[in-house]
This record gives structure tokens, sequence and C-alpha cells, in this order.
């Protein structure tokens, strides 16, 4: 048994692009820039983005890519959290790292990063999604922190970011168990004791998927509906990506418009509930009968 070759090239583009924004990004720089580096770097490496470089500061957990033009910089006492994909050919690697420039968060940072190791270190084929759940949850509480308990990583498959089989970052009963060679992405998040542990639904939504492809009669919203078809398939992307087709206060009316119409998706900007910071690390894998292949 293997996997398609792809996931180990996408692997090391995700790698590299890690490797080399984590050295340079720092206080003072804007979110706009830092997903337009990370998206291009992908491209330059001989990837494609499988979504919306997703950028992270304090609560905000997941889902907030940088809109057309967003003056968000990076402040001095940020922990900010870099969620990227690539994708060749719709094989998908997801991976994420967290930078303090806060030392009060220094050591929330490093238990994510540890308890991660230590996720990794028991997977194997037939290893069930609960244990690894447990084994994040015990790890973030003896270091002194929480897990989000509604996050979870989740199995890869072809143009398809959550593929039905979610690995908990709590212990939960009754999980499948991780089959070899299929491809999962574990991602931990903690945060704070004093924490609510759980991420809720903010009112930004800035990264769309379609889901449909029905005609609307419309003739620019069934173009741009054929436009994403093409570009990206299923994958999540974002409005930015789109302003060479649109006008970009137009364009955020036409996606809003498809999100009412159901034929695309938007995803709600996540936060911590209680507003506490939150740290995150991920990485691509994939069982085998004896042990893992890291391929981020």
């Amino acid at each position: 048994m293997s996997i398609p070759q792809e996931y180990f090239k996408a692997g090391k583009i995700a790698s590299k692009v890690c490797e080399e924004m984590a050295k340079k990004i720092s206080v003072g720089d804007k979110v706009l820039d830092i997903c337009n580096k990370v998206e291009s770097m992908i491209k330059n490496l001989g990837g494609e983005p499988a979504f919306p470089c997703n950028v992270g500061i304090k609560s905000i957990t997941a889902h907030y890519t940088a809109e057309i033009d967003d003056e968000i910089i990076i402040k001095n006492g940020d922990v900010v959290k870099i969620d990227l994909g690539v994708h060749l050919n719709g094989y998908i690697v997801d991976t994420a790292f967290t930078l303090s420039f806060n030392p009060d968060y220094d050591s929330l940072v490093k238990a994510t990063e540890d308890v991660l190791k230590e996720a990794i270190g028991i997977v194997r084929g037939g290893v069930r999604a609960g244990d690894i759940g447990r084994l994040i949850e015990n790890g973030a509480s003896k270091r002194g922190f929480r897990p989000i308990s509604n996050l979870s990583g989740h199995l890869l498959q072809q143009y398809k970011i959550h593929g039905g089989v979610s690995i908990p970052n709590v212990w939960v009963a009754s999980t499948p168990s991780l089959k070899a060679y299929e491809v999962y992405a574990i991602e931990p998040f903690l945060t704070t004791l004093d924490g609510a542990g759980l991420v809720v639904d903010d009112k930004r939504r800035n990264i769309y998927a379609l889901i449909g492809r029905k005609r609307t009669g419309n003739k620019s919203l069934d173009l741009l509906v054929e436009q994403i078809w093409k570009r990206f398939r299923t994958l999540p992307f974002t409005t930015r990506w789109l302003i060479d087709l649109f006008d970009k206060n137009e364009i955020k009316e036409m996606l809003d418009k498809l999100v009412q119409m159901k034929i695309l998706h938007s995803y709600p900007v996540l936060v911590e509930a209680s507003k506490k910071v939150v740290a995150q690390f991920e990485h691509t894998l994939t069982p085998t009968d004896s042990g893992v292949i890291v391929l981020t």
C-alpha cells in the first residue's frame, strides 16, 4: 500500500513555506502581506494553495484570512497562528504553527507544539481517534492548559479538506480507528486554564467554498460560479482571489448572493468563547502498519 506521490511533494512545499515564514514574520507586518507571501510562495514552489492562508491573532482561532484591503497588523504582545494548505491535483496537506510576540504565552505555544509531537508518537494504523484526543487533553492539562474541545483534526481526501473522520483534541468515546495509508491532519489548539476551551462563530465570513453548480439565471453570477469551479473546484477560496474578475465591492455582494442561494458555503471566523489566547500546531501524516510518516 502507498499514497499518491503528490502528498509527498505538497508536504515538502508546505514545510518549506512554514520554515521560511516562521523566520520572516514580525511585529508591524500586515496580515494581508503575510497571506499574499504564503500563497505566492506555495505557487512559486510548484503547488497550489488548498485554502486561503489563515492568520489567527490572539483569540481568533480559525477561518480568518486577509480581506482585499485588510489593514490589520501584527502588534507587540500578539500570539499569531498561521494555518496553510497545499494541494497538487487535489491531494491536500494541511499544516500550522504559532509565533509568540508575548513572553507571557511562550509556554502555551511550546506546550501546544509538544502535545502535537506526543500525539504523532502514538499514531499507527488501528489507533483510535479518541485515544489521540485523550493524549492531547492529558498532555495539555499536565502542562497547565486546556484544549479547544469543539475543533478537531481530520481525514484528508482528494479535493476534500474534511473527509468525514475527525481526530478530537479531547477524549471522545466510540471513535473510528485510523487506517494505514489514509492521510490525516492532527491539530491541537490549546488555550489557558481560565479559557472556555470552546470556539464560537464570529460575525465575519470571508472564506467560501462551492457546494452547488445550479444555474442562477444571472449571467454574471453564472460566470462567477464557472470560474470558481474551474479555479478551485470545491476547495475554499476568498474574495482576494477573484478581484481579477470583478470589482472588489461587486465581488463581495455577488458571493453573499451565492451564499443565500446555497451555491456557496461561507465559513464563519471562529473565536475562543471567552476571548482567551489560543495556540495551534498541525501536521499532516499517514499511519502505516507499524508507525507513521509525517508529510509536513
